[in-house]
């Protein structure tokens, strides 16, 4: 298997700088270049890998601004979040060497588990559904510390019965892979996944506390930059070893090329393991999870997708499995958000509008009318905080301007603007609505205080 993967990585490199029609190729230059002016980005890199071939990639900009280092398709990017897909084909590695079972107990590889544990899979730790919460407090240095102080914690729900997006519980599934692999989690994705794949994405093995870090040199390794002040900065994020198989990797868009095409080509990972990896699972409270086995599944324009976005620095993966295709854009921005995996691939898969839904009654049409005021500022660069609960100003305010208001101005005005949900939340009400813009069909969450203001809102 491992000769037909390092082939299959091989043609992943012979084709690096092909690309489709001209036409094509020059509309997401000129998307990437303008998105990277609105966003005061200094680097992009770019993949597009269609039936297991590449047909784009390509770098823009600088990957560092002090030594004037331009990106290219082997500039390592700080992945974050977007590790997790990693995990997930890790799992699905194990699986099928047999070394573990995603329905498998936690209790099985941590024989000192609590009782509360016993119900909790390995699935539900690559879900997001563990109930293992994130408040763990003297959690010590090591791995094993880590375990042992969230052991002692009650789970904030029953497994399975929601998911809500978080850390803990990957680190404790770190502790099951070290266990069940016999080696600690880079080891083992080093001997599973990146070395058959023949990448060069690695960590950076960050040692030391608070002012007095040091970390591996990692080749071609672009830098973060923040915009303030009308000037970039630099920024650096420290990535803890104890949650690697969350965030922390650094790649290269010809790495994620690479995996892509391996996926295209199922000798990698069997077509059964794809699958179960890209399967979510229905939650307790009677809803799909968003989450697969390390990756987020959701529907964009009518089209089933899978993949994962990270930050600070925008790492963006979006793959559409009916289509066979996958779009990679990385970048060294600090504030942004993740939607120009989705920009580019609508050039090449344009939406095609949906019909809208009834919608349900709404006895709250002034948040209707506020809601639709503010998407529809957005869209033109503007804020009008009065709209907004006084908590809101301080609190989300400052972070929509600088990360959220950019996807708003990459859509077309809202045309119609239907409530589909409601619901109580901890400080007021939950609202979920469906808006066309254009051809384009998003779902927009908004939390609502009691007196009508917005307390944040964003795309769901």
């Amino acid at each position: 298997m491992h000769q037909q993967v390092k082939r299959l990585a091989a043609v992943a490199v012979m084709l690096f700088g092909a690309v489709t029609g001209s036409a094509q190729a020059d509309r997401v230059d000129d998307y990437i270049a303008r998105q990277m002016a609105i966003n005061h980005v200094p680097g992009v890199a770019l993949a597009i890998v269609r039936d297991g071939k590449i047909a784009k990639m390509k770098g823009y900009g600088m990957a560092n601004l002090e030594w004037r280092q331009a990106v290219t398709a082997d500039t390592a990017f700080q992945l974050a979040s977007s590790t997790k897909p990693f995990t997930g084909i890790l799992l699905m590695r194990l699986q099928e060497e047999g070394r573990l079972n995603l329905s498998d107990s936690v209790a099985k590889y941590l024989p000192d588990a609590p009782e509360s544990w016993r119900p909790v899979t390995l699935r539900h730790l690559a879900d997001h559904s563990s109930g293992i919460p994130d408040n763990v407090r003297g959690a010590g240095k090591t791995l094993d510390e880590f375990v042992a102080a969230a052991k002692a914690l009650p789970l904030a729900h029953a497994p399975g019965a929601s998911a809500e997006y978080g850390i803990a519980g990957y680190t404790v599934l770190s502790k099951v892979i070290e266990v069940a692999s016999g080696m600690p989690y880079t080891q083992a994705l080093r001997q599973y996944v990146t070395g058959p794949l023949g990448l060069h994405a690695d960590f950076e093995y960050s040692t030391g506390t608070g002012d007095m870090r040091a970390t591996e040199v990692v080749p071609q390794r672009a830098g973060v930059y923040e915009w303030s002040d009308s000037r970039f900065r630099n920024f650096n994020f420290h990535y803890g070893p104890l949650s690697y198989d969350a965030g922390g990797l650094l790649a290269s868009a010809s790495d994620l090329a690479k995996v892509a095409a391996a996926l295209d080509g199922g000798a990698f990972l069997r077509k059964e393991s794809v699958a179960e990896m890209w399967r979510p699972a229905r939650l307790g409270n009677g809803e799909m999870n968003g989450f697969g086995v390390g990756w987020v599944v959701k529907e964009i324009d009518g089209r089933r997708t899978v993949g994962h976005s990270g930050g600070p620095a925008l790492a963006d993966i979006l793959r559409y499995p009916e289509e066979r295709m996958t779009f990679v854009v990385l970048t060294n921005g600090k504030s942004l958000y993740p939607y120009l995996a989705q920009g580019v691939s609508e050039i090449y898969l344009p939406p095609v509008a949906a019909p809208m839904p009834k919608g349900i009654a709404d006895g709250m049409p002034q948040v209707t009318a506020a809601m639709r005021k503010t998407i529809a500022d957005g869209v033109a660069g503007r804020v009008d905080e009065d709209l907004f609960s006084e908590q809101a100003r301080k609190g989300f305010v400052p972070d929509y301007r600088t990360f959220l208001l950019p996807y708003l101005r990459s859509l077309p005005q809202v045309e119609e603007l239907v409530l589909v949900a409601e619901k109580p939340a901890d400080e007021g009400v939950r609202r979920t609505y469906r808006a066309r813009h254009g051809n384009k069909d998003v779902t927009w969450q908004v939390d609502v205080d009691k007196e009508g203001k917005l307390l944040g809102f964003g795309p769901k």
